[in-house]
Formats: C-alpha cells, sequence, structure tokens
C-alpha cells in the first residue's frame, strides 16, 4: 500500500492543485462541455473515459476493461482489484464485496489507510480522494458527484452503458445504489473536514444543479468559446470518433417543421438535445431557382399564402434563422449541418461552421451539381439514395470515395411514409461490407421515411453509423412530409432514440465471448476422469 501512496502522490504533484470531480456516466454528464472537465481533477468510475478521461479511474467488472482496451486506454492510472498486463500505470488493490450489514465496515475503512475496491465504486472513489487530498496544500477540498443520476427514466439516451442487465433490475440496482450514495454522504460529511462532498443534479439532496454547476466555470466557457471559431466542428469531430469506434449518431432533421418560427427552432432544437439526438439537420434552398415559375404559382394552403411560392418562403431559413441555429446549438453543445439542394445554398452554408453537408435523394438526379460539389468540396459529406438504383450508387462512390474524407452513405427509400416492404434496410448491410472490403471511408446509415423505430433499431444492426429521423412539435397538416416525422411534444423522440440506443446494446461489438450474465442450466451430476 505504501507504494500505492506514492505512485498516486507523485501523480497528483503533476498537476495544479484542483477540486475533485468523480464522473459516472449518467445523462446529467453529457450536458457539459470538455472544457469544464478540465478544471477539475477527474476520478473516472468504471468507462466513463469515454465522455472523458481524467487521472485516476477506478473499475472493478471485465466488461469495463473490455470497453476501456476497445476505446484505447486514456486515463493516467487504473485502480482496480485485478491486474492486467497491457495497463502500465495500474495500483492493484483489494476487493470487499457489499454484503448486508457490510455498509457500517465500509465506512471505517473509508477512514483506514487501505485504498480498496468494492460493488459500490463510488465508496472506493471517495476513498481515492481522501487520499489525494492529503498530498494537497488546499485546507479543504470540494468533491463533486457528476453524472450520478440514479433514474434510468431521466436518461438522454447517449447513456455510454454497456451491461444488460434487465431494465427493472437495473432501476431496482440503482434504487439501492442511491440509497447506500445518501447515507455514504451524509455520513462522510459529518465525520470529515478535508474534503466536501457535492451531488451535482436535480435531486432532493443534491448540494448544486447543473445549470449553477455551469455557471460555476461560466466566465471559462465565455473564453473558451471566444477562441472557438470551429466549435461546432470540434463537437462533429468528438462525435465522428465516436462513430469509427461503433456508435450510431443520431441526427434529428428538423426538416422545415420550425415553419420559419425562431421560438419553435429554438424549441426544436432544445428537445431534440434533450431526447438524445447527436446532431441537427436543416434544409437550405435557393426558393426562387429550384423552383419552376409553374411551381412557385401552383395552389398550396398555408399561413403563409395561397401558393407553393409563399409556404416555401415562409418556411425557408434566412440570416436569422441560421444564427439562431448556430447560437442555440453551440449553447446546447449539439452539433448541427444542412442540406443544401442547390449551388446558392451550398455556398451559403459555407460562411458558417458547418462541418459536413447532405446531398439528398431529392436531387439525385443534378448529376451535374452533385458532380460539381465532388470537385470543388473536400469536407465530409452525407448522401441519401432514395428513389435510385446501383448505377447511382457507382456514381456516388466514384466521385466521393477518391480522398480522406468520410462519406455518410445513407439507405433511404423516397416513399413518405415508407411501407415496410420498401424499407429494404439489407441495402445498410451492404454498405457496411463496402466499407470492410472497399472502402474504408464510407460509413453506413439509414435515413429513415418509415413509421417508428424499428426500421432504424433492423438499421443498427446491420450495420449503421447514423441514423437520421424527422421530428415535428405536433401535427401541422399544412406542412410537407410532417406525416413522416416522430414527436418531440409528447417525448416520442425521445423514445425513438431509446430504442436505437437498446438495438446497440443488444447488437454488442460482434466479438464472441461468455457474459457475466450467462450459467449453465444444468450441471453434469459426475465427472469423467
Amino acid at each position: 500500500m505504501e507504494n500505492s501512496y506514492h505512485q498516486i502522490e507523485n501523480i497528483v504533484s503533476e498537476s495544479n492543485t484542483k477540486d475533485i470531480l468523480i464522473l459516472g456516466k449518467g445523462p446529467s454528464a453529457m450536458a457539459l462541455p470538455d472544457h469544464i472537465f478540465e478544471n477539475y481533477l477527474v476520478i473516472n468510475i468504471n468507462d466513463s473515459e469515454l465522455i472523458y478521461p481524467g487521472t485516476f479511474a477506478v473499475f472493478h467488472r471485465q466488461w469495463v476493461y473490455d470497453n476501456l482496451k476497445k476505446n484505447g486506454f486514456k486515463n493516467r492510472c487504473y485502480i482496480s482489484d485485478i491486474s492486467y498486463d497491457d495497463l502500465d500505470d495500474q495500483i492493484t488493490v483489494p476487493y470487499y464485496p457489499f454484503a448486508e450489514g457490510s455498509l457500517e465496515l465500509l465506512m471505517q475503512k473509508l477512514h483506514s489507510k487501505e485504498l480498496f475496491i468494492t460493488d459500490f465504486l463510488f465508496i472506493s472513489a471517495i476513498k481515492l480522494a481522501l487520499i489525494v487530498a492529503k498530498f494537497s496544500p488546499k485546507n479543504q477540498i470540494n468533491v463533486f458527484f457528476l453524472g450520478f443520476d440514479f433514474d434510468l427514466t431521466e436518461s438522454s439516451g447517449k447513456s455510454l452503458r454497456t451491461d444488460q442487465d434487465d431494465l427493472e433490475y437495473r432501476n431496482a440496482f440503482l434504487q439501492t445504489q442511491e440509497s447506500i450514495f445518501r447515507y455514504t454522504v451524509q455520513f462522510f460529511n459529518k465525520k470529515e473536514s478535508s474534503i466536501e462532498i457535492k451531488h451535482i443534479g436535480n435531486k432532493p439532496y443534491s448540494s448544486i444543479s447543473i445549470d449553477d454547476f455551469i455557471s460555476l466555470n461560466k466566465v471559462d466557457k465565455i473564453k473558451r468559446k471566444k477562441s472557438l471559431e470551429n466549435y461546432n466542428s470540434l463537437l462533429y469531430e468528438e462525435l465522428k470518433q465516436q462513430a469509427l469506434n461503433g456508435k450510431t449518431l443520431v441526427v434529428a432533421e428538423l426538416t422545415n417543421n420550425h415553419v420559419g418560427d425562431p421560438n419553435r427552432l429554438k424549441n426544436m432544437i432544445h428537445l431534440a438535445k434533450d431526447a438524445g439526438a447527436d446532431l441537427i439537420k436543416v434544409q437550405k434552398r435557393d426558393v426562387d431557382n429550384f423552383y419552376t415559375k409553374m411551381e412557385l404559382e401552383s395552389p398550396y394552403k398555408s399561413p403563409f399564402g395561397n401558393t407553393l411560392g409563399d409556404y416555401r418562403k415562409g418556411v425557408e431559413l434566412g440570416d436569422e434563422l441560421f444564427k439562431i441555429l448556430i447560437k442555440e446549438c453551440s449553447d446546447h453543445e449539439i452539433a448541427w449541418f444542412s442540406t443544401v439542394l442547390d449551388y446558392s445554398s451550398f455556398e451559403y452554408v459555407q460562411q458558417f461552421d458547418c462541418p459536413l453537408i447532405k446531398l439528398p435523394s431529392t436531387i439525385s438526379n443534378h448529376r451535374n451539381f452533385i458532380q460539381e460539389i465532388a470537385e470543388i468540396y473536400y469536407d465530409d459529406i452525407v448522401v441519401s439514395t432514395g428513389y435510385t438504383d446501383p448505377q447511382y450508387e457507382d456514381f456516388i462512390l466514384n466521385n466521393f470515395c477518391n480522398n480522406q474524407r468520410i462519406l455518410w452513405l445513407l439507405q433511404c427509400s423516397s416513399s413518405y411514409p415508407t411501407p415496410p416492404e420498401a424499407a429494404q434496410i439489407a441495402v445498410v448491410r451492404h454498405y457496411d461490407h463496402l466499407r470492410e472490403n472497399k472502402h474504408p471511408n464510407l460509413m453506413p446509415g439509414y435515413s429513415s421515411h418509415d413509421v417508428g423505430s424499428q426500421g432504424c433499431m433492423l438499421a443498427v444492426a446491420s450495420g449503421a453509423r447514423m441514423v437520421e429521423k424527422h421530428v415535428k412539435l405536433g401535427n401541422l397538416d399544412w406542412v410537407h412530409f410532417d406525416g413522416v416525422a416522430v414527436d418531440l411534444y409528447n417525448d416520442e423522440f425521445k423514445t425513438f432514440v431509446s430504442n436505437v440506443r437498446k438495438a446497440e446494446l443488444m447488437c454488442g461489438d460482434g466479438t464472441k465471448r461468455i457474459h457475466p450474465r450467462e450459467n449453465h442450466k444444468y450441471v453434469p451430476n459426475f465427472i469423467h476422469n
């Protein structure tokens, strides 16, 4: 144990004296930009380094190690009860299983010299925080718990959980965990003066809300954002790395369902982020030149007038709405990008920090425009393949797979809504095979016009790294394609995202292994010599 103390002391001495943040994997942990974590010495619980890698990581179970290894070990030092050959900086400590009546014993161990692992890892993290505090010149250190939400129903859908416990069991376990957490914090804050434990969240026992915690770091946040003209690109690059590591990105396609209303646009962004979307997508077109004069003058009844032209101009995003889009997405820490339907729209979005664009199925017959984009645009691109055939696939691959950019190729059916027999989800698997065997920069995906979440769940199982779903706020019968969108107001979209994440969880990573939940149903009553 003496060597472990020296190892911890050496690591702590390399960093500036900071308060401590113990990071779990609840949805509240997803709400913060990375630069806020930089203000603290971070202790990761399990594989929460996938959210943000800190200084120390405390873990116990094999699935955590498997996730850490797959992601590439990012922490400075790992603390576990098992020694691993491929972990360079690790501390191996004894394991004390939690049993009925052992809580008081664990509380006593918090004030012993020994560092240990137990089933409720926040207790081990508190013990580590006590040791870290001994090497700090500060009289008192604040220890913040973030991502300890203890409620699966509050999940934004972005949780990085990889254990496959039954939902009912996990909720029961979390309730037990929350009860022990509250008891531990109350016990500890009464007995200890060198550190003060503070829970971040909206629980009755929380010391500080998420918003107030962000406000504590507001000066740093403003300073950081002013220096980040490419903030949206940074958000996207982080998402892209997650997708390259196997995550499926969920795109909330706003289409025209903001109907040109600034408040409606803000609300849609906020609700989409809250539901667990990874990206916001909007559309941009030059209305006067995209449509013919006859089309613009054709009858179409909307609050903006009686022609299609009135409607299209009324719902089109202009300068002010793009400013709102950019600010709201930045404030809510969610990346955005845009569909472009013509060259002037392409030029328009280039003035913004738009790290990728989409060429939709709508313009698949505009080959000259698409080829021109391929020749002059070198960033990542999304292409939907609705109402196209293998010849169009070859055209897209030949034009967009000839450099290092990522091509997000989305299977799509241009029918609204798409009947089951037209979804053709197996095409996603075909795109995944192209990625594996011929085009490593191709990322397969699915743009959903079918009803519900089943199509996207099957797409995940077929290898999709991006799924796109239309979203709306209530029913507006005069809006194009409103019927295929899922509602943000009544939690339809939140349920959709949750189902996509469940599909990811059930698929696993493709490696066949014995899962800790498995067991033999029958045990032989004799053993052969």
